[in-house]
Formats: structure tokens, sequence, C-alpha cells
């Protein structure tokens, strides 16, 4: 570490809440696509893009463009004006959502915003208060998306009590059993109990899930656990919630995982990749769910923020233009392919697992996830972890990734993983 990395993580210590944390002694000074600069000029392979945020691309030219002309123009309305940018990105984004009919879309600035508007407008809707959410989710930071959120214990612990009426099922996750349908079929006996036993169907307003577990795990769960999730909310009346926060945007190869895997929810929640690093988010339903919520019961100040509204517009674009939905099936087939070769023969690796560009490669431990983690920042390449153990490396790049830096990223994990 340099004099100019110290002194800067002296004044970070000094003036910044402690509660913040970061997962590297590094500070960046500026990035560009695939690559992220620090203050002492090394240069890092980004396979964490902001935790699944700089879908095409750290500072895209077509996005900084967008905001550069953005911020020249108009800055903030809030809810006392309308304006361009909010009405182009509310048709760009039903446009996204073809299995919607009448798409309608709320916008906020976070991940979090967008889960409790969704319990709220749950309620207004269907007139009930309870809430279905699955066990190791992340949904976010607020008291409300804390209560659905059971990830890691230290998301909870020191804000207990939580919010009442939030009951918890467990996720399907296909390799902590025999087989796929015993893992679906375990899951959706949980559920039903639940229903039946806990939190009756008569009193649930909404079922909350990750289509693809982030936080918890990087797990993809099979496609009739989520059908199955659906015939129960249609037999009770529940409205389904799909948070595509994390996974959304292209992460899975297309523009959300609810057409990915053919499962229609009611509700789609997104953020993080929607705006290439400013704050947006937002929720997506049917005009018929949405029409109950009436004018004035909910509402954000800064939430489609002209600029980033624009940095959103320009994001869409992009994908779109690139075919990056294509790209990103095809870099996680390959990705996928090498890492399963890599871990042949390595007790140490448990699992690769994955949909697109959402990989997750389990370890024997965290101490082993910590040492890959480390040897590949020391080659020069990021990548994160997550699971209830943080156990499990989370691989998440641009979706405008290279071959070349593909195969870059992959050597430097493969020779760490070989290390353990």
């Amino acid at each position: 570490m340099t004099d100019a990395t110290a002194a800067w993580l002296a004044r970070y210590s000094e003036h910044v809440a402690g509660v913040l944390p970061a997962y590297f002694d590094l500070v960046a000074e500026r990035a560009e696509g695939s690559w992220i600069i620090d203050v002492e000029g090394r240069r890092f392979l980004d396979f964490g893009s902001g935790i699944a945020v700089t879908n095409v691309g750290h500072c895209h030219p077509a996005v900084v463009a967008a905001v550069e002309a953005q911020s020249r123009a108009l800055l903030h309305t809030s809810v006392v004006f309308r304006h361009q940018r909010y009405i182009e990105l509310a048709e760009r984004l039903g446009e996204l959502t073809p299995f919607f009919e009448d798409p309608q879309v709320f916008l906020c600035n976070t991940g979090a915003e967008a889960v409790d508007g969704a319990l709220k407008l749950a309620r207004r809707v269907t007139g009930r208060g309870g809430v279905i959410a699955f066990r190791r989710a992340f949904h976010g930071r607020t008291i409300a998306a804390t209560t659905l959120t059971t990830a890691k214990g230290k998301y909870r612990e020191g804000y207990e009590p939580l919010l009442p009426g939030v009951y918890h099922a467990p996720y399907c996750i296909p390799y902590e059993h025999p087989s796929e349908p015993a893992a679906v079929e375990a899951a959706l006996a949980g559920l039903d109990e639940v229903l039946a036993l806990v939190a009756p169907g008569g009193n649930v307003g909404c079922m909350v899930v990750e289509p693809v577990l982030g936080e918890g795990g990087y797990v993809v769960p099979p496609v009739a656990w989520l059908e199955g999730l659906r015939s129960r909310c249609d037999e009770h009346g529940i409205l389904l919630v799909f948070d595509e926060v994390q996974c959304g945007m292209g992460r899975t190869g297309r523009p959300f995982a609810a057409e990915t895997f053919g499962v229609t929810p009611d509700v789609v929640l997104f953020a993080k990749g929607v705006a290439s690093g400013l704050p947006l988010g937002g929720i997506i339903a049917p005009k018929a769910v949405m029409e109950p919520w009436p004018a004035g019961a909910h509402g954000s100040t800064f939430g489609g923020n002209p600029v980033s509204c624009a940095a959103a517009l320009a994001t869409i674009d992009v994908l779109e233009r690139d075919d990056l939905y294509t790209r990103c099936r095809v870099l996680g087939d390959e990705a996928r392919r090498r890492l399963r070769e890599a871990a042949t023969g390595r007790p140490g690796v448990l699992d690769v697992r994955g949909i697109g560009l959402m990989i997750g490669v389990q370890l024997a431990g965290k101490e082993a996830a910590e040492a890959v983690q480390q040897r590949c920042l020391e080659d020069g390449l990021v990548v994160l972890t997550c699971g209830p153990g943080e156990d499990v490396l989370r691989l998440i790049p641009p979706l405008t990734l290279s071959d070349d830096e593909l195969d870059q990223g992959l050597a430097i994990l493969e020779k760490a993983l070989a290390a353990i």
C-alpha cells in the first residue's frame, strides 16, 4: 500500500461511519469498461460490476453523453412537474416486460425503496398485510426490506423487533437435495406448511422472491419451483413479486429473469443495473394491478430523477443495440464450462452454478473463498463473495466483457483455485 492509498484510507476512517465497510482497501480514481483504476494507477479487471450495477461497463460513452446532455437541460422536478425522460423510460421499461398487459411504472431511487413500495402496493390492492419471503434472500436495508431479508444474520442483528406479519418459507436449493424434483417437493411442502399453519393464505397480500438468489449464494432455482409459487399465489389471491434488483437488466440473458424462466409474476422490481451506477429503482406491474393504488398514496422526492432516467434510457439502448442479452448467454456458458473443468478433481471447489453472467463458485469454507479472492486481487482481478457462510465467489462482470477479458479473468481465477 502506497502513501497515497494509506492517506485516503485514513481520511475515510476518520470521517465516514464505520458501519460502511468495503471489500478491499483500494481507493478507486476512475473506471472504464471492464476496468477500475485506483489512485496508485493500478488496473483491476472488474468481475464485480459494483455488485451487478455496471452491466454495460463503467462509464460507457453513450451513458456519459446522455448524463452530460441531461444535466445541462434539467436536473430535478420531483412531483411538481412531469418530465420527458420519466415518461420515455416508463415506455421503454414496459417494452421490456412483454409478459405484462398494459404495464405501468413507478420510479424510486434504490432496490430497497422498490421493495417497500411493493409492500404498500400489495396492501392497497389486496387489503391484506401479510407477506411471505424466502430464507437466504436479500431485499435491502430499510426496516421493511430488512424484515424480508435472511441472507445473513448480521443484516437483522440489533434491529429487532422488525415488522410484524412477515413469514419466511424455504427457498429451493437444488444442491442440498438428492435431485431437483426432490428439492422442489421439499421447498413447496415448506411453503404449504407456512400457508396452512403460520400465514393463512387469506391474510397474505404478497409473496416476494428473488427469481435467482443473489446475496444468499447465487442459486438458480428450478423452474418448477417458481411455477409452484405462481400456482399458489393464484389459488390464494396473493400478488407474486419478483425482486429482480440484482438479476434484472440483462444479467440472466434476458431483460428480466421472469422472461428467462417463463414464469409471469404480478410485479417486477428493478434497480442496480438499470442506470449504470446512477441511483434509480422501480416497480413495474400491469395496469390492472397499479390502478387501485390511488394518486398520492405513495411518492418519492428524487425517484425518477431526469439524469438517472437519461442514464437508464442510454443503458437500455446499449443493451439492445449491441445485443448484450445474447452476449451474456454466450459468455456465461463459456465461463461455467471453463470453471467446471477447473473444478474437476479439486475437492475444495464444491459447485459451479449460475445463469447468464450471474455465476457462483461454492468453495469449502469462508477461509478458502477469502484466500482465492485475495490471490485474484493480487493478480489484478476483482471478485466478490456471498452466501450465508461467505463461501461463494460471485462472478458478475459487465455484459460488455470482451473475449480476451473473459479469458484473462478466468485464467487468474483458475490459477487462484489451483492454489487452494
